[in-house]
């Protein structure tokens, strides 16, 4: 689309227009008065110079209508939008201090699925994609976005404990589904990866569960960590040397899996249990395959400057104007 970003100059066009019909009336009004008194010189042939005259005032003019096409300064200008073809997903993460286990050695439970995360976001170009982290609370640590690379980097800065000791599975829920109340989406996910029990938080799990069913947002529960007793890495400081060390103590994998299992079946979602980090991988390809749908992405406009041709154009034909009428009309035989 063409347009003009500052019409009002082409009133100076409209001005021009009248001057120069105003200066033709009056040229053609001395010529017949020229030739009325002048009768002896009717049958003379006129000079080169003479017939060419009005060539240094037509190039002044037409240089003076496109130095004001200039200051109205002509644009094209595009305006799209990119149609994606993708979901909203919300990526739950619990980053409580029980998952620091290292039952996926040598890796623990947290480092293991930011990465397996990470993988996920970027083979889902076409969603836009939030995470939030929770332990004891939670928050939002990036709202849905088509920025996968800043989507990714917050993710890597993830720490353990980042919330507190505890995990609060119906705030982090609720947390989410607020993430995904304003999607225009007609596919909108939660992703919840944890390895324990609801212990902390105001908000029941069932409670924050009903909501996200009712708003249609399915929820993808996965259950972290292998059944049984783990070994769990405790930092603690020898009481002779007083250096910091690493000691191992046995903890009991405790997962709600009826729960969890119950509240994902309701949104239409599943629960699946990683028991290991090929498992994990794959329950992550499974949920690769959700149905897409159309997301379009905001409008994108570009302008291009037309304003430089008829500039550079209008000062070329008054440069020539101006000097045509000092030098070549100046030699021209008289």
């Amino acid at each position: 689309m063409m347009r003009l970003a500052a019409p009002e100059w082409l009133v100076a066009l409209a001005l021009l227009a009248m001057w120069c019909g105003w200066a033709i009336h009056n040229y053609r009004a001395g010529q017949a008065e020229f030739r009325i008194s002048s009768l002896a010189l009717a049958g003379e042939v006129r000079s080169l110079r003479v017939r060419l005259a009005w060539l240094p005032s037509l190039f002044a003019v037409a240089g003076l209508a496109l130095l004001v096409v200039a200051l109205a300064r002509p644009q094209r200008v595009f305006t799209f939008s990119t149609e994606k073809r993708g979901i909203d997903i919300v990526v739950t993460l619990d980053s409580s201090g029980s998952m620091g286990a290292e039952d996926f050695r040598p890796r623990n439970r947290f480092t293991v699925a930011k990465q397996l995360i990470a993988e996920f976001i970027e083979k889902r170009v076409d969603d836009r994609i939030g995470v939030v982290t929770f332990g004891a609370r939670a928050a939002t640590r990036v709202p849905v976005s088509f920025d996968h690379r800043i989507v990714v980097a917050t993710l890597e800065k993830c720490e353990l404990g980042d919330h507190g000791d505890g995990t609060a599975i119906g705030h982090a829920i609720a947390t989410s589904v607020n993430r995904l109340r304003e999607s225009k989406a007609r596919s909108r996910v939660i992703i919840l990866l944890t390895d324990g029990i609801n212990n902390a938080g105001s908000i029941d799990p069932a409670t924050a569960a009903g909501l996200v069913k009712q708003l249609g947002i399915r929820l993808y529960a996965i259950g972290v960590g292998s059944r049984g007793v783990v070994q769990m890495p405790i930092r603690v400081q020898n009481r002779l040397t007083g250096e910091v060390e690493t000691i191992y103590r046995p903890m009991r994998a405790d997962i709600d899996e009826a729960l969890l299992t119950s509240i994902s079946e309701s949104t239409g979602g599943g629960y699946f249990r990683a028991t290991d980090e090929a498992t994990l991988e794959s329950i992550f390809a499974r949920i690769d395959e959700l149905e897409r749908t159309s997301l379009e992405a905001p409008k994108t406009t570009s302008i291009d400057e037309l304003y430089e041709a008829p500039l550079v154009a209008g000062l070329v034909l008054l440069a020539i104007a101006l000097l045509a009428g000092e030098t070549i009309w100046m030699r021209l035989p008289a």
